[in-house]
């Protein structure tokens, strides 16, 4: 998924959390944040640094998830922290998870070569999706 999807689904999850879940005032920054953290740390360090032959591995598993849903609740608060634990697993579902290390490094996976493409077709429907989210975001009262 390309960061339109991923925005998407962190706003799609924002409004469902604060219009039906239990906590009304969930901090909008920190989720959308974290809905595209993995991909920025995993894609730099895969695609720009080449230490890593592809964009999922260090941020893309359940220690990253829950390690730093942790740091952030420390360092700002728990609302904060619910906020980023949830804007960072909807990122990690939101992948292909057939493709996401969940217990990297504890396990050992293969990392296949990878290229950092975009797939046209991908990025306009999630363009689109994007598209609905705001408008819907935006005639909705939260």
């Amino acid at each position: 998924m390309h960061i339109p999807g991923h925005l998407a689904v962190a706003l799609a999850e924002h409004r469902l959390l604060t219009r039906f879940g239990p906590d009304k005032q969930l901090p909008l920054r920190p989720l959308l944040l974290a809905s595209y953290f993995p991909d920025v740390v995993d894609k730099t360090i895969g695609y720009v640094f080449h230490l890593m032959p592809n964009g999922r591995h260090f941020a893309h598993n359940i220690f990253a998830l829950f390690g730093l849903s942790l740091a952030v609740t420390l360092m700002w608060g728990s609302a904060a922290g619910r906020a980023w634990f949830m804007g960072y697993l909807g990122h990690l579902l939101a992948d292909d998870v057939r493709q996401v290390p969940w217990f990297f490094p504890v396990k050992a996976y293969h990392f296949y070569p990878g290229k950092l493409k975009f797939k046209l077709k991908q990025l306009a429907r999630e363009m689109i999706f994007l598209a609905i989210v705001l408008l819907i975001y935006r005639l909705e009262p939260g």
